[in-house]
Order: C-alpha cells, then structure tokens, then sequence
C-alpha cells in the first residue's frame, strides 16, 4: 500500500528547511502509524548525509531541525535513510510539484490530500506542533485560503484578478490567530464566523433536519 501526500508550508524558507519539514512530517507520520523500523529516501544529498552523519551541519537555520530529526530518529527501533535522485523517484517528484498524475500507471486513479501547515517551531532542540492544518483538496480550494494567506502572510494569489478582488475585499475579513478562525464584518459590525463548504452543507443539515426543521421547499431554503 502507498499513502500519498502533499503539503504545502504557510511559510516561506529555504530549500534546506524545506527538505527537513518534509523529512519531519514524514518521521511524524511513520510515528502516528506505530512503525518501529523506518527506511527514508530523500532526493535532498545535504539533508541525508547530515542526518548520516556524514556531513556537518554548519548553517544555524539547519541546526535546530537537524537536532529534533535525530531525536526523532532515535525513538525509532530501527531507521534507514539514503539518497534517491528525482530522477529514481518520480512519484514523490510529482506530489512536490502537485502533478501526481504524471508519474503513477496509466488508468489508476490516486486521491491526493493537500495539507496547508505551518513550520515545525524548534526551540530548545524540542518541535512544538503547529494547531492550525487546514485541509483543501487539490481540486477545489477552500475559498477562506486567500484572505487566511493575506491576513497572516500578506500573500496573495498568483492569478491578477484574485488577487486584487482578495486584496479589495480583505478589509471585509478578520482573522483570530489564536483560534485559527476567519470571521467577515458585517455591516452592524458584527464578526460572522466564515465556513467551510462542508462545514457549511453540515451546519444546513443540522438546522434543517428533523423535527425542528421548518421543511421549507428548496428554493426558499
């Protein structure tokens, strides 16, 4: 069985940090599944000799995260990493650059799950996780995402018309860091709390359905 996955950083970094968030996430994952001995590949040569002890970590953004790697490394029973080029490893090729299409067989159809986080926070050699993962599927992105990214970020969408349309109506929005929560103003100034669409057809759903439900026809609904 392959578990496919793709994640999106909030943040932007370098390539390096990159390569070590992907490397965590995946030892966190490998945990959460209960798996005692571990084989990694990463098309990262840096990154797997650091880990191997080949080379020396020598760059203080790396430092932190090459610490918390080997404490993760040591929890496991068993652990394994070597380099594969991105030329021996087209799938996971294909998921960083969200075209997994290219690389699996031909008439087999993969569901892809793209996660936005947050970077690992190191401190003190320890990983604090990030609370705010909001789950988008590749086909369909959550509509809160641009406003999210600009109120946090100042991050914009790539596309010209979304981004001003984003940025004109972002004086509409208000974002709480400390409950990851977008809220829209309304007009009395009132903050709305904004949803999802499968939150939304589920707050529907429960106020509509049942006895208490006003069994209003469709287009009055």
């Amino acid at each position: 069985m392959v578990i496919y996955r793709a994640y999106s950083l909030n943040e932007p970094c370098s390539n390096n940090v990159t390569e070590y968030n992907a490397l965590l996430i995946s030892l966190q994952v490998a945990k959460q599944l209960d798996i005692e001995f571990l084989e990694a590949y990463g098309d990262s040569q840096l990154i797997v000799n650091q880990v191997r002890g080949t080379y020396e970590v020598r760059n203080p953004d790396l430092i932190p995260y090459h610490q918390v790697v080997i404490e993760l490394v040591l929890s496991f029973k068993g652990f394994f990493i070597e380099f594969v080029p991105r030329s021996q490893n087209l799938e996971a090729d294909a998921l960083a650059s969200l075209a997994a299409d290219l690389a699996v067989p031909i008439r087999r159809q993969n569901t892809i799950i793209l996660l936005d986080r947050d970077l690992f926070c190191v401190k003190n050699n320890l990983y604090i996780e990030q609370s705010y993962i909001t789950e988008s599927s590749s086909q369909q992105r959550d509509w809160r995402s641009p406003f999210i990214d600009y109120a946090v970020h100042g991050i914009l969408p790539e596309d010209p018309k979304e981004a001003a349309s984003s940025k004109r109506r972002s004086f509409q929005f208000y974002y709480d860091l400390s409950l990851h929560i977008l809220y829209r103003r309304s007009y009395d100034g009132i903050l709305l709390y904004c949803l999802s669409e499968s939150e939304a057809k589920q707050t529907l759903h429960e106020a509509h359905d049942g006895v208490c439900g006003a069994h209003q026809p469709g287009p009055k609904l």
